[in-house]
């Protein structure tokens, strides 16, 4: 008799797995204009043109959905040596000059932090 009552009851909360399509390569991501421009601070100099900045950008939790600091640091090349540590610049997309460094120095931006128009 009890085998056939809980023989009769499904799972309430049953979730239907889908199989998931595999993503496509990365290889035809193509990078955009607006990609290769990155404004952030200076946080070191490791040499006499060499310069690293730091990104930082607010972006939501996948799970608590609060705003949450991501940051990332990107090695780039200052031929003029005109920014110091602490500085607000814009560097863009060059092609590579050594292992880490991919960008090079555009402009000193205001202090307020926004890029002023040249």
């Amino acid at each position: 008799m009890l085998t056939q009552q809980f023989a009769t009851i499904t799972p309430r909360f049953t979730a239907a797995r889908t199989p998931t399509a595999a993503s496509p390569k990365r290889a035809s991501l193509t990078v955009t204009a607006a990609a290769q421009t990155l404004e952030g601070r200076v946080v070191s100099v490791s040499g006499t043109k060499s310069k690293t900045l730091l990104v930082e950008r607010k972006v939501p939790h996948p799970k608590y959905v609060k705003r949450v600091n991501k940051s990332a640091k990107f090695m780039f090349h200052d031929e003029d040596d005109s920014c110091k540590v602490g500085d607000r610049v814009e560097i863009v997309a060059c092609r590579p000059m050594s292992a880490k460094k991919r960008f090079e120095f555009r402009r000193v931006c205001a202090s307020n932090g926004s890029c002023a128009a040249e």
